[in-house]
């Protein structure tokens, strides 16, 4: 609407100028801002702001923000893959004693202890302390860089009836955002998956949309039924292309590391499989009764064995037969018992299996 002689003078001042209007921007003085690149306190995945990891109980969410945090405070590599800054971490754990973190840290810990890794195991509730609590420690450490809350009901506001579930799990992560925001820090909040599945991971979490609405960025931590190994769904504001990564479980150390793209490793698997039933028939198969052995369907293991042949990792054998091939470049097949962490040996167990991650950080299934 364009001002005319008729207009209030107050109407004709750009909108910073009228008295209690907020100040706007246009799009072009916008654009001519020199704004400081996001920081990242994991690059990918772990962002300025609230970010959300979610997963099933006993899956290894603990171990994985304990990890995290561990790598920052000394500057190391974090997930095995993702080098990081050094800074000082705030970890709250909220489930745990300070006898079982010990137990966790030596099992974690390849070097001393950090000094900048700093843990609790209580905390007021956001609406009851919390978040002045956590300004002040903000405040009092200007180079933190990530703070994990492990987990989110112990400091999310308690329900009431006179707002909706919505409102109550987007105000749940919104003093978290604003500390975030201002002073630059990562802040990852652990929370639990529900326990029906969805075809969108995001629907998964436990709670309302109002959580992974008011979250800056979403972890979720999903395993495959009757594997070891786990997957990572990513995706968030700063988040260019939402991404589904694998994730190997190290029992030794205690730790997860991130081994490439999930398709791309699920079809590792699958090929894997293969050859281990050729193995175990000592002779040349076709792809009928590979398939009849792995319950997969018949066309889609015909084409894998196909694609496998073209790639050396498996030699015709007659008409629609097919064996091991000796080439020693073969990762498949060179030594399969060896993982060369690009195209990874799976950890195998029964199908009906489950597993979990108990407090030593072994899986049990």
């Amino acid at each position: 609407m364009k001002p005319t002689s008729k207009m209030p003078e107050e109407w004709r001042l750009r909108p910073e100028e009228r008295n209690g209007w907020p100040k706007t921007l246009t799009a072009a003085e916008l654009l001519g801002l020199e704004l400081p690149p996001i920081r990242w306190s994991v690059q990918g995945l772990l962002p300025e702001g609230v970010t959300l990891l979610a997963g099933k109980p006993k899956l290894g969410k603990s171990w994985m923000g304990l990890g995290i945090a561990i790598a920052i405070s000394t500057g190391g590599v974090a997930l095995g893959t993702r080098p990081v800054e050094e800074g000082d971490v705030l970890y709250m754990a909220l489930e745990d004693n300070y006898r079982r973190l010990g137990k966790r840290l030596k099992k974690l810990l390849t070097e001393e202890a950090p000094e900048r890794l700093h843990i609790v195991t209580e905390w007021p509730r956001m609406d009851e302390g919390g978040a002045e609590a956590l300004e002040r420690w903000l405040e009092a450490h200007p180079d933190a860089r990530l703070v994990v809350v492990d987990i989110l009901k112990r400091v999310r506001p308690r329900t009431s009836p006179n707002r909706s579930v919505y409102e109550a799990d987007y105000e749940a992560l919104e003093a978290m955002q604003r500390l975030a925001a201002e002073f630059e820090v990562s802040i990852l909040v652990i929370h639990h998956l529900r326990k029906l599945g969805a075809a969108d991971p995001l629907d998964e979490i436990s709670g309302s949309t109002g959580l992974s609405g008011g979250a800056d960025g979403v972890l979720v931590l999903k395993r495959d039924r009757g594997r070891a190994d786990a997957y990572l769904h990513v995706t968030g504001r700063e988040i260019e292309e939402e991404a589904e990564l694998a994730l190997r479980w190290d029992a030794d150390l205690a730790s997860w590391t991130l081994v490439g793209d999930a398709e791309e490793y699920r079809i590792s698997q699958e090929r894997q499989d293969i050859v281990r039933v050729l193995e175990e028939a000592g002779e040349p198969m076709t792809p009928k009764e590979v398939a009849e052995l792995l319950g997969k369907p018949p066309n889609t293991v015909k084409y894998l064995m196909w694609k496998m042949s073209k790639d050396a990792q498996l030699a015709t054998v007659g008409k629609g037969r097919y064996s091991l091939t000796t080439n020693l470049a073969n990762p498949l097949t060179a030594n399969p018992d060896i993982s060369d962490g690009s195209v990874s040996a799976v950890s195998e167990v029964s199908s009906d299996a489950d597993i979990t991650i108990n407090e030593d950080g072994e899986a049990e299934f």
